[in-house]
């Protein structure tokens, strides 16, 4: 009982994140843009009465080895708001990094932030 209990306090204890919020979609002249979960820095445009993608673009580049051990969806970054301004969609994901994507040309540009989150040296 005593070494069971031991092994319980020396056993690492890890944090675990809760899920994401899902972003609520933009609509917009019959187009619904959103930021799906299963596509991390994924925007997805889809035509509201038919339910069909038009596109997907990526908006930032997660680059990482997950380390074993720790849960992998502590080593991610999720979209976390989307906005129009401007006739730009504005992104912005869980580390407070901002882009904004023109929907007619597809062209995402840096507001703040970085376009590679880089997880490859992250230590928990």
């Amino acid at each position: 009982m005593i070494s069971a209990l031991l092994l319980c306090l020396v056993t690492p204890v890890l944090a675990k994140r809760a899920a994401p919020k899902p972003v609520k979609p933009v609509l917009k002249e019959g187009i619904a843009y959103s930021a799906p979960l299963n596509r991390e820095g994924f925007v997805v445009a889809t035509w509201v009465k038919t339910g069909r993608e038009i596109w997907s673009r990526q908006i930032y580049v997660i680059k990482h080895e997950y380390t074993l051990g720790l849960e992998e969806d502590v080593q991610t970054c999720f979209i976390s708001d989307l906005q129009f301004y401007n006739r730009k969609l504005k992104v912005t994901n869980e580390q407070g990094g901002e882009f904004e994507i023109d929907p007619d040309t597809l062209t995402v540009t840096v507001l703040k932030g970085k376009p590679v989150i880089d997880y490859t040296s992250f230590k928990p």
